[in-house]
């Protein structure tokens, strides 16, 4: 079965608005077995819209349609329809009724243009909207089924996961197709390809790479008769994918970091301290986002000047002058110095330049040193790190909580 999404509007095509629609109801089609092979945006033109209407019908066994069915010179779905359709536009009197009776409960007079909402191609059926004053409509189209929606997320939630669901549910079966989503720091989506460069034909399942700020997403997709049989599949391809890479995998179940770091931490009854210089509190930050952190987290210090370093974490001054406070050395000590006026098991230190400017020759513009004081002593990580100063401060954030996250599971 193939299934295609046509958004409408000119704000969508200008930029002014953005596109959540086409997300939801991919997300929504996907969890009923049907997969979209299309989305296309189309702007407020007549001849358009019939044009692209046409040509996913006579590819499509069904088409889904938001936006255009408000009641202004703008809003030309209907129309567009009863064109495509060869049809006119007929007064469908149980939907005006519906309309001006949601108008009367609130206290107000339906406006003149209001019957417009009410017209709809001859052979359509409209769908209340539970959440708005614009129907839905269903209909055929060139041996398509196509559901139209409004434009506002809200009506499109409302309108599918009542009247439409149920209908695509009897209509199509309930295949059930499910994903699981593979979350790596510190790996290429080169190194990942050669590592399961021989698994990927005989996977059985769809895998596609997508790359994020701070390492690659490996998104699965199992489609399967019983959503039993769908996740068996993800559970046996996630187990060989993360044999391969390895511990660049830090969740199978599509988590954050710092959710993954933060759970390890109180799982582990393991507290910490921060010390920050070039990601400004960035990583404490962040685990607060955790629940529960408070049992772990002692303290999250911005050492940003030389002068902080030295008093609040006793980084000795010659050290800095010596090594400079973007080194190995300073690092090691920032992370030794938190740890101890903490009294944590862990203390967690970054120091580097994040740009645009301060780079050198021998300290360029991302370069950073990640240290990690433990009791068995303080590991340093130098990484130089691509992008602009807000990426390379949460680049930085992500590859100094991985050291925490391998770290613990070490130790469990």
């Amino acid at each position: 079965m193939k299934a295609a999404l046509v958004i409408i509007g000119d704000e969508i095509l200008s930029g002014r608005k953005i596109d959540t629609n086409s997300s939801l109801l991919a997300v929504r089609l996907g969890e009923i077995g049907i997969e979209l092979t299309r989305i296309v945006a189309v702007g407020d033109s007549l001849e358009e819209i019939v044009a692209e209407l046409g040509r996913v019908a006579r590819g499509h066994d069904l088409v889904v349609v938001t936006g255009g069915l408000g009641p202004t010179h703008d809003d030309l779905t209907r129309q567009a329809l009863a064109e495509a359709c060869g049809k006119q536009l007929v007064l469908d009197s149980p939907t005006l009724g519906y309309i001006e009776e949601r108008f009367s409960r609130r206290g107000l007079k339906a406006p003149d243009n209001i019957r417009a909402l009410a017209m709809v191609p001859e052979g359509a059926r409209a769908i209340p909207n539970p959440a708005g004053t614009a129907p839905g409509l269903v209909l055929e189209l060139g041996g398509s089924l196509v559901y139209v929606l409004p434009g506002v997320p809200r009506e499109v939630e409302a309108i599918f996961a009542g009247e439409v669901l149920e209908d695509l549910k009897h209509r199509f079966g309930a295949a059930s197709i499910k994903t699981r989503s593979l979350r790596t720091v510190g790996i290429t989506e080169s190194e990942i390809s050669t590592l399961i460069a021989d698994l990927i034909p005989t996977l059985g399942v769809r895998l596609a790479f997508l790359p994020e700020e701070t390492g690659v997403n490996l998104v699965l997709t199992a489609r399967s008769q019983t959503e039993a049989g769908a996740l068996e599949a993800l559970d046996g391809v996630a187990g060989a994918i993360a044999g391969r890479v390895g511990e660049r995998v830090y969740s199978t179940a599509g988590e954050d970091l710092h959710v993954v770091v933060g759970r390890l931490l109180i799982e582990t009854r393991t507290t910490i301290a921060t010390a920050e210089s070039c990601t400004g509190g960035l990583i404490s930050h962040l685990l607060t986002e955790v629940p529960g952190i408070s049992a772990c987290l002692d303290r999250g210090l911005a050492a940003y000047s030389n002068q902080a370093k030295v008093e609040l974490l006793g980084v000795d001054r010659d050290l800095i002058e010596r090594c400079g406070a973007v080194s190995e050395d300073v690092a090691r000590s920032m992370a030794c110095g938190v740890r101890q006026r903490a009294a944590v098991d862990l203390g967690v230190a970054t120091t580097g330049v994040a740009g645009p400017t301060g780079g050198s020759l021998e300290k360029p513009v991302g370069l950073v040193y990640l240290a990690l004081a433990h009791a068995g002593g303080c590991d340093v990580a130098r990484h130089v790190l691509a992008g602009d100063r807000a990426l390379v401060k949460r680049r930085a954030a992500a590859r100094a909580l991985d050291m925490v996250r391998c770290h613990l599971v070490k130790r469990v």
